[in-house]
């Protein structure tokens, strides 16, 4: 998820009654709730780097009662000595960083939780990058005791702490994943239950996955793969599908060209990367380009998550770049 989500989050779990366990929590939820986002130092050496480190062993179970004890240590130097508990704030800390990786899970891009024993990459698949759900709740609980005291103030009432509002909107965030999670899995199930391919040629589907829509929980961008092509259909759950709409793209034939191009050392940390990949082979003026990019952000935004490489008439790789 994005910081500011990641910043909020970590506002309510210290209003919501983290506050009471160690002084300064919403300091300390506020820098744990980001630190595993320090692999953004890996861009410094460019956007391939960058893919191999980012949401990797910062993220990982491994890491995070290391990022929470560094936490610790930054909130011990910046602070007063005499109010200081290791152990509580270092707890605090732990909750912040866990919320981190926890909200990272939850969205397509997904993380590497046992690196380094493991690169697998798991996801949710059930939120988009950034959620405005997920934005208003958090920013509507965040600014009610505000508004409180305001209301509060005019009349000479007593006003509240926030207590009560940041452990709704909390809640919500459960709630909000458990509706996510079931009409998810009712769009995985839509796709799996159709053939594909137009009344002469239907084909079976060999893997289906659904992506989430930016905004409407009910839309979500499915994509359907068969024996011979890949198929990107955007579905209503709460609409018919229609197995005929959406983009075909036929599978590339295997070709030396092909094979070339993904024995690259860009293809190669490309396809560690990406859990929905396809390949289209073009020819060019000076032999042949090879264009490799991931069905999860196919759309989303132009050029994003694009491995591009170009090859001369021999098959020699004279040109690897990647978009991130």
């Amino acid at each position: 998820m994005d910081n500011l989500t990641h910043t909020m989050a970590a506002m309510l779990l210290s209003r919501a009654g983290l506050d009471r366990v160690a002084p300064r929590a919403a300091v300390t939820l506020a820098l744990a709730a980001n630190a595993p986002d320090v692999d953004v130092v890996a861009a410094a050496w460019g956007s391939l780097v960058y893919l191999r480190h980012h949401r990797g062993l910062s993220h990982a179970v491994i890491a995070v009662p290391i990022l929470a004890a560094l936490v610790a240590l930054v909130v011990r130097l910046l602070g007063s000595r005499k109010e200081f508990r290791w152990g509580r704030v270092y707890l605090v800390a732990l909750a912040g960083v866990a919320s981190h990786v926890l909200l990272d899970f939850s969205n397509l891009y997904g993380v590497r939780p046992w690196l380094p024993f493991s690169p697998a990459w798991y996801s949710w698949d059930i939120e988009f990058i950034v959620d405005v759900w997920l934005w208003a709740v958090f920013a509507a609980a965040l600014a009610l005791p505000a508004l409180g005291r305001l209301v509060s103030g005019e009349i000479g009432a007593r006003a509240g702490s926030g207590r009560a509002a940041a452990v709704l909107g909390l809640l919500f965030v459960l709630g909000w994943w458990g509706v996510r999670d079931l009409l998810h899995r009712r769009a995985v199930a839509m796709l799996a239950s159709h053939s594909y391919g137009g009344r002469s040629a239907q084909q079976p589907p060999q893997r289906v996955a659904a992506f989430p829509d930016p905004v409407s929980p009910f839309r979500w961008r499915g994509l359907v793969e068969t024996a011979s092509f890949h198929q990107i259909v955007r579905l209503d759950v709460r609409r018919p599908l229609d197995p005929t709409a959406g983009r075909v793209i036929p599978k590339p034939e295997p070709s030396p060209a092909l094979e070339a191009a993904r024995s690259s050392r860009t293809a190669t940390e490309f396809a560690a990367f990406a859990r929905y990949g396809f390949a289209v082979v073009d020819p060019a003026a000076d032999g042949q380009r090879v264009i490799f990019s991931d069905f999860r952000f196919t759309g989303e935004r132009p050029n994003a998550f694009v491995c591009t490489i170009a090859l001369d008439r021999q098959l020699r790789v004279v040109r690897e770049d990647f978009s991130f």
